[in-house]
């Protein structure tokens, strides 16, 4: 029978598969993850993120641009961004210089340090809604992260004289993190790219960003964990959590749905630290329209002020209305994103050529034979709860305005 490990023994045995899987970067990997690991738990402790100065989007857009122009180059597309006049005192433009200096150009693609990574979150950040909402932002620089966490805890009671004290322990559980790949691939005209403007900049950008966010959000929303993707807030669900919308739609309901959806975070001792709403637009515009009694807007002056029952919301399309056997069924989401994580990893992956082909949804196309650059962007994350009970979604929603 083999001998059962402590945890130092399991601890140092893991440690040298690390070390011969990736071999000399071990160190330097490591001390990335702690690094990062450190920075996020100063932001945590300080409120907030580091205070940005600099418009990190635009850097990435020229980098981008730099590159494309260049077919992946990153020595000449700093010599052409020179050639062009680009001004050398702007503050963006030293970035980008410094990062194409810094560019992995034998790998066959650029890799933006992780400053830049950091800086297309941010981006999204105001337009995903689960970002938006407050979910929680963590480092995994080796591509996975394990958060232990407290299933179960002690309990006590009152004993008397003489009598045994009951025994009692803590039972815990993990959630374990591990980077599930997004890519988005945009082919751009190289006439666009000829032109100096930096109105191309603002192209580029919100071509690969727009790709990029749908994507990430409908993810972080329902996905359900198959086929390489992150396992959404619809499916960390647990089935007492999923309430059924009341089937007569009037405001004494709708009312009392969105009540229960409270009520079961509550009852599960969820801490509310930031709870929101997640919600479809046509949901919106039911809760803005609907009157009592007396002609009153029941929501919509709170609403106006961008919180309902007192809780911020978040509208967006890539919760469908569509669901249920008529195809007409909706869900509104009530969630505490304290307990949302987004474990991301450190660098985003931008390659750029002229000579490759793409499939277009239809047919794989030569982008040499088009006279384009094919513009491949690739990020890396995963989601989970921390607690499964800090969301509840009402399903069968059919209100319509």
């Amino acid at each position: 029978m083999p001998k059962e490990m402590t945890r130092e023994e399991l601890k140092g045995y893991i440690e040298e598969v690390l070390k011969t899987a990736l071999g000399s970067d071990f160190k330097e990997r490591q001390q990335q993850m702690q690094q990062a690991q450190t920075e996020w738990m100063k932001q945590m402790m300080s409120g907030g993120h580091k205070q940005e100065t600099i418009d990190k989007a635009a850097v990435v857009a020229r980098i981008i641009k730099c590159l494309a122009a260049n077919k992946g180059d990153a020595e000449k597309g700093a010599a052409w961004a020179k050639k062009a006049g680009w001004d050398m005192e702007d503050p963006i433009n030293k970035e980008v210089f410094k990062a194409l200096a810094a560019g992995n150009a034998e790998a066959g693609g650029f890799l933006i340090p992780p400053d830049y990574s950091s800086s297309i979150i941010d981006l999204l950040r105001a337009k995903a809604v689960v970002r938006a909402s407050g979910a929680v932002q963590i480092p995994m620089p080796l591509g996975t992260l394990t958060v232990p966490k407290l299933t179960a805890g002690a309990s006590a009671s009152y004993v008397g004289e003489n009598k045994n004290i009951a025994k009692t322990e803590q039972k815990f559980g993990q959630l374990k993190l591990t980077y599930r790949k997004l890519a988005a691939l945009v082919p751009l005209s190289n006439d666009l790219l000829r032109f100096n403007a930096y109105g191309v900049d603002t192209i580029v950008r919100n071509d690969l960003v727009n790709a990029i966010r749908l994507r990430e959000d409908l993810a972080f929303i329902r996905d359900d964990g198959s086929q390489d993707t992150p396992k959404g807030l619809r499916h960390w669900i647990p089935s007492a959590n999923a309430i059924a919308a009341n089937g007569t739609v009037n405001l004494a309901n709708v009312t009392s749905d969105l009540g229960k959806l409270i009520l079961a975070l509550e009852e599960a001792n969820v801490m509310f630290i930031s709870p929101g709403w997640l919600m479809a637009p046509r949901s919106k515009a039911y809760l803005m329209t609907v009157r009592d009694a007396n002609g009153n807007f029941a929501f919509r002056e709170e609403m106006l002020g961008g919180q309902l029952w007192g809780f911020p919301f978040q509208v967006t399309t890539q919760i469908p209305k569509n669901l249920g056997g008529g195809g007409n069924e909706s869900e509104v989401y009530f969630v505490d994103f304290a307990d949302a994580v987004i474990g991301d990893a450190l660098s985003i992956i931008i390659d750029a050529s002229g000579e490759a082909a793409y499939f277009d949804g239809t047919e794989v196309v030569a982008a040499f034979s088009r006279d384009q650059t094919v513009v491949r962007a690739i990020t890396q994350h995963d989601f989970g709860m921390r607690h499964d009970e800090s969301a509840a979604v009402l399903t069968g929603v059919t209100w319509t305005p």
